[in-house]
């Protein structure tokens, strides 16, 4: 089996999650698999949610914008995105540090899966 390492994309969207928001992110940036990238889309929070972010600097995509719901945001980071898998994390959420080395070999293991639930 040929195997590579796919490049992986974070989505999490952002509304008033000051207080959750750092956790998430730390959590993605301390993922023990290094192809990926992590984008935050903020959905025009009117907290110190944009302060926090802007905290991480160029570790971390930030696409801001109007407050769309849910649903926009998510699309917006979708079109943001570069990787060939999409994990969505949630702003108040957070991974345990092996989480995407194990969704990357999920797909490695089976090239005829589409979607991996957990």
């Amino acid at each position: 089996m040929d195997h590579h390492s796919p490049k992986i994309s974070v989505l999490t969207n952002n509304y008033n999650y000051a207080p959750f928001v750092s956790a998430a992110i730390s959590g993605a940036l301390t993922q023990s698999y290094p192809e990926r990238e992590i984008i935050v889309v903020d959905d025009g929070s009117t907290d110190d949610s944009r302060a926090v972010l802007e905290g991480f600097g160029d570790r971390i995509k930030v696409v801001l914008q109007e407050n769309g719901g849910q649903a926009a945001a998510m699309n917006a980071a979708v079109r943001e995105s570069r990787g060939e898998i999409l994990c969505f994390l949630d702003a108040d959420d957070w991974w345990a540090p092996g989480k995407l080395a194990e969704v990357a070999a999920a797909f490695d293991a089976d090239p005829d899966l589409v979607l991996v639930y957990h």
